[in-house]
């Protein structure tokens, strides 16, 4: 499930939840994760496969991110 580009900070649970489930990069076979921090913050974690244009920054994941979020 390496490697991994994207750390999204997300407060509230029910859009932690909606992106997770529904989180697929345009650009490759993505997996997602969820993780808590120290503090007890959910990070959400999307691993692309390599040589992804999202993985080398070339192109952002907002689009994919906000497409996850309205579903």
């Amino acid at each position: 499930m390496n490697p991994q580009r994207s750390n999204i900070v997300a407060g509230p649970t029910t859009l932690v939840d909606a992106v997770l489930a529904n989180y697929q990069c345009g650009h490759c076979n993505s997996e997602t994760t969820i993780a808590l921090d120290a503090n007890g913050t959910a990070h959400l974690l999307i691993h692309h496969d390599d040589g992804c244009p999202v993985l080398t920054g070339t192109l952002s994941a907002a689009p994919d991110i906000a497409r996850a979020a309205q579903t």
